[in-house]
């Protein structure tokens, strides 16, 4: 009975000296406030159940920076958007812990000089490989526009069809970006195809959260399974091999065997470059659900296109067969450009977050300076922006001309990012817009679309941050090919 007593004691003071050593925290001088929470979980539940709900409420209790605590990880949240430059730039606040945790929690490989093949392989994606690359996807997206509108006999045809929303944008965009990214290959190889891989990925990402804080993906037998189907790739000599694939995959794929890494390894990478392009298809998911929700939205954008389409057709020769856009003219539609930011203000959840490298006194706007504290993370969370009512009048509504030749404030002062829907850091965040643009574009004047009765939906904020939040469930609609059009395409 000694002996036990004994034994509990030890473990009664193992236990309170774990929870002081790595849960308990007490606030330094000039460092964030830190909100109430539970003496265990700290602020997780609150956090997960809705962040946006509990960061606003915490925001106007204790001000725009303090560090809430997430099991055994205290991380300092910054919610003055006019932060957001001296966030990025300070240098003590640093991405590469992340992006590796990221890359060994979830893909299981290690990027061998990393920082170099990324700056390097971002050139891939912008300047003449944007347009190259912007070209590659509308002719694949022309190509599956023509395969949605066939008949069960392979026949074309202009009557209604019906399917889901996101299985319409699996079989067209997914499609086209996958064959962007991996090119086409042998049509005989059956390994890799858009449609197989979409399945795949749609049901691992389910799980990215739970994978990049550390938890074993042998605890999820389905995310497991999924990841065996994502991992039977081409070999980096068969994808090199193809004309047709991306300037990125074909740079990152020969700096990666130049560094002696292993053929997983580049599976790893190849999936996590298909995780940075999902972002796009979700995207394109909710501004077109937002555009057949709203019949304003939706015909406000289709005479923008319709008018613009107009004038070019007048200008084309009797021999000209397509209809050819270029970047300057996709940037310059004002309605398409604010139905892409107003999708991304109500749909995104992602997480700017970086490792504090060393005690960092960090200036506020305000001029209020805080110490972040070394080891822990800090963050910046773009929905807690996104839906302030000061910078944004009736956030929760989703209005699509809200940035048309707009200016949006906060403490009086011009936001200069209103929108901060990608990581900070992302090289390819021009062009995943423009690709979202182009397939709306594209959608919009090719189809007639419509929801099916009742059908409906909206953000899942159980993935809070995720760069664009899934929805809660599928839903189905209707569509056809609209009347006398010509073929687009990208200059």
């Amino acid at each position: 009975m000694v002996a036990l007593t004994v034994y509990l004691a030890i473990a009664v003071a193992l236990c309170v000296a774990a929870y002081f050593k790595f849960l308990f925290r007490k606030r330094r001088e000039n460092e964030p406030p830190i909100p109430t929470g539970h003496w265990f979980w700290g602020n997780g539940e609150e956090f997960s159940k809705n962040a946006v709900k509990f960061l606003h409420s915490t925001q106007k209790k204790i001000g725009d920076i303090f560090t809430i605590r997430l099991f055994n990880q205290h991380m300092t949240v910054i919610l003055d958007p006019h932060s957001y430059e001296k966030f990025v730039k300070e240098r003590n606040f640093d991405f590469d812990k992340i992006q590796k945790q990221v890359n060994h929690n979830v893909f299981s490989f290690e990027l061998v000089n990393a920082r170099k093949m990324l700056k390097e392989a971002g050139k891939t994606v912008r300047g003449p490989y944007l347009n190259k690359g912007m070209a590659q996807f509308s002719n694949y997206l022309n190509e599956t526009f023509t395969e949605v509108t066939q008949s069960s006999t392979g026949e074309h045809t202009d009557e209604w069809k019906t399917a889901g929303l996101r299985s319409f944008n699996s079989q067209t965009l997914f499609a086209s970006l996958f064959y962007t990214i991996f090119g086409k290959g042998d049509a005989s190889d059956a390994r890799f195809k858009p449609l197989s891989v979409y399945k795949n990925f749609d049901t691992f990402h389910k799980y990215f959260n739970f994978l990049w804080l550390g938890m074993p993906v042998k605890l999820f037998p389905k995310a497991v399974k999924a990841l065996e189907g994502l991992c039977n790739q081409p070999t980096s000599a068969e994808l090199l091999q193809r004309d047709d694939l991306s300037e990125y995959l074909r740079f990152s794929t020969n700096f990666m065997l130049e560094h002696n890494q292993t053929e997983q390894d580049i599976i790893g990478h190849n999936l996590v470059y298909l995780h940075v392009n999902y972002n796009t298809f979700r995207l394109a998911f909710w501004s077109l659900y937002k555009l057949l929700e709203n019949r304003e939205a939706l015909e406000g954008l289709r005479k923008e296109i319709d008018e613009v389409v107009r004038c070019k057709r007048a200008e084309m020769d009797d021999d000209d067969e397509e209809i050819v856009f270029s970047m300057e003219e996709i940037d310059s539609l004002k309605v398409l450009d604010s139905v892409v930011n107003e999708t991304l203000r109500v749909s995104s959840g992602v997480f700017v977050v970086r490792s504090v490298l060393e005690d960092t006194e960090f200036q506020m706007e305000n001029g209020q300076n805080f110490t972040v504290r070394k080891g822990d993370k800090v963050a910046m969370y773009p929905p807690a922006m996104h839906k302030d009512p000061e910078i944004f009048e009736n956030p929760d509504e989703y209005k699509y001309d809200r940035f048309v030749d707009a200016k949006f404030y906060k403490y009086g002062k011009e936001v200069k990012n209103p929108v901060m829907a990608f990581g900070a850091l992302c090289p390819g965040k021009k062009y995943a817009i423009v690709q979202s643009k182009w397939f709306l574009l594209s959608s919009m004047y090719s189809f007639d679309m419509e929801l099916c009765d009742g059908e409906s939906t909206q953000p899942d904020i159980n993935y809070y941050g995720h760069e664009i939040l899934p929805p809660t469930k599928e839903v189905q609609i209707r569509y056809k090919l609209r009347q006398n059009i010509e073929k687009l395409s990208f200059l």
